[in-house]
């Protein structure tokens, strides 16, 4: 960029703890914070880049939550559900709660789990007949295809995916006010992701993130006095932090013309 160009960083330090408005209360994954004036019109700005400098992210977002928690099903041409309680689970408590729910619906379930392809086999047992499993949203971590209706044969099904209790794999950050060019494979578009972040630690544990090569995206904006921020999951979903505070160090990169920087200064100087 030569001589004529000089780079200013600022630095936006936020902690969910501060922020100025709650869009979705405990869950803590779509704030705003309020600030008298981060970026303001200037002749003198050619262009801005942001991005998200580091993050303290807690896993306490469970791998079962009110996005994958319902089985839909018939049994006698009469419709149930199970419904799950949002948790962290592994295999065998997860078919634990779902068995003491079926046999509150009346069902006596059978899960049987293929160690060698973590493929799950389903039965119904005690006389009812199982006619089918409707659209359910716990689907991907069962082994359904989505958005399917499965009708069920001699009251037993093997499901045709792996049984998968893996969560949450990767944090998006969003923003709209501080928007840069991006593209995400879920809506093909240019959107307002800030910043992908891997969930790489057990339930419970901090993500530590650090931009370690210190790269940014142009910035659409040229004013801005809020920070909105969302964090979702990599199906789109909202995070939810169950009420524990997050930070993440916002970096705004300022690239300006030294020209007309000085003459902005002679003329402040001169009404002096």
């Amino acid at each position: 960029m030569g001589d004529s160009i000089i780079r200013e960083k600022r630095i936006i330090s936020l902690n969910s703890n501060n922020a100025t408005r709650y869009n979705n209360g405990s869950l803590l994954s779509d704030l705003v914070f309020d600030f008298p004036n981060i970026l303001s019109p200037d002749d003198s700005l050619v262009y801005t880049e942001c991005g998200v400098g580091n993050a303290e992210i807690p896993a306490t977002f469970y791998n079962t939550d009110i996005t994958n928690n319902v089985f839909n099903y018939v049994v006698n041409l009469i419709n149930y559900n199970v419904i799950v309680p949002p948790g962290n689970y592994n295999y065998n408590s997860l078919v634990t709660q779902m068995t003491t729910t079926f046999l509150a619906n009346g069902h006596t379930m059978g899960f049987s789990l293929n160690k060698n392809s973590n493929i799950l086999t389903m039965t119904l047992s005690g006389g009812p007949t199982w006619n089918q499993i409707t659209a359910s949203s716990i689907y991907p971590i069962l082994g359904f295809n989505s958005n399917t209706i499965y009708n069920i044969v001699g009251n037993t099904i093997t499901f045709p995916n792996l049984f998968s209790l893996l969560g949450q794999k990767k944090l998006k950050i969003y923003s709209s006010n501080l928007a840069v060019d991006s593209f995400d494979s879920v809506n093909s578009a240019t959107n307002n992701l800030l910043c992908t972040i891997s969930v790489n630690v057990p339930g419970f544990d901090l993500i530590v993130y650090s931009n370690l090569d210190g790269l940014y995206s142009h910035m659409r904006n040229r004013y801005v006095s809020t920070v909105d921020i969302q964090i979702k999951d990599e199906l789109g979903n909202f995070i939810n932090f169950n009420n524990i505070n997050w930070t993440m160090t916002i970096n705004l990169v300022l690239y300006k013309q030294i020209d007309v920087l000085i003459n902005q200064l002679k003329i402040e100087t001169k009404f002096d």
